[in-house]
């Protein structure tokens, strides 16, 4: 990720995340296989335990899979630094579509009594999710002109059951966008979390981590994979941590993990 700093743009869409494997292929192969070998009793304990790094299975993480997910982060990160002036390092978790990214950034950020705060222009299947999946559970969302910064500010400032504000910029399809680092700045003010739907532009043109946000998705159906040859999605996170722990929780257990054909 350092060394990604000092390079191009370019050179890190094709170099950054990759890993010399044990047989020296120059790109990363694709490793179809639903379950992995442990060389003993104690080595399976330590892989499940976290003792040590390694693959168990497939839902869980996959090669192919992974060295993708580290290339889109450190697409996300780069040029950017964190707050101790360090290179920005971010952790990216790859979905078999772009609305398995949402549904996992969503049930993992709120829950049941709360409420996601979102703009009035959303990408169908994100309206219908928080329209007919998410009242289900609990979960209330409010949908305002997120234009109108006054009136964000005062419904975040009235109602502390807000946990997350959801902003797609540009918006599909009707490419409304709205202002990143302003709302970012009231959601932060007011202890929300702050996700950006970064499918229409990629980091090439945008990139909502320099503005402070907490997670960025992609629909990497879209521009991220030009060849639409695969259904895919990406949620990246700022708190690796938090990451590591609920999110990857929430994303193996929601089952909705990508494919090394699809990473690939």
């Amino acid at each position: 990720m350092k060394n990604n700093q000092h390079i191009g743009f370019g050179s890190s869409c094709v170099h950054a995340g990759f890993e010399v494997e044990q047989h020296h292929s120059h790109i990363t192969p694709i490793y179809a296989s639903s379950t992995y070998l442990f060389d003993s009793a104690e080595h399976a304990v330590n892989l499940f335990t976290g003792k040590e790094k390694g693959y168990i299975y497939g839902r869980f993480g996959n090669p192919t899979t992974n060295q993708t997910e580290d290339k889109i982060a450190a697409l996300e990160a780069y040029g950017l630094k964190d707050e101790a002036g360090e290179p920005l390092v971010l952790k990216a978790i790859l979905h078999a579509s772009g609305m398995a990214a949402i549904t996992t950034l969503l049930l993992a950020n709120v829950s049941a009594g709360e409420k996601v705060l979102t703009n009035l222009s959303l990408y169908g299947g994100t309206q219908e999710l928080v329209d007919k999946v998410l009242p289900g559970l609990g979960i209330e969302t409010i949908i305002t002109d997120f234009k109108d910064l006054n009136n964000v500010a005062e419904i975040l400032k009235n109602d502390p059951s807000i946990k997350l504000v959801y902003i797609e910029t540009p918006a599909n399809p009707t490419l409304q966008c709205v202002d990143i680092e302003a709302i970012t700045l009231l959601a932060h003010q007011n202890a929300c979390k702050v996700a950006v739907d970064n499918t229409f532009a990629t980091p090439y043109l945008q990139q909502p981590f320099r503005f402070g946000v907490d997670f960025v998705m992609h629909s990497t159906t879209k521009f991220l994979n030009g060849h639409g040859t695969a259904i895919g999605g990406v949620l990246i996170g700022r708190d690796i941590p938090f990451m590591q722990t609920k999110v990857t929780k929430h994303h193996r257990l929601l089952g909705g993990n990508s494919n090394a054909f699809d990473a690939f």
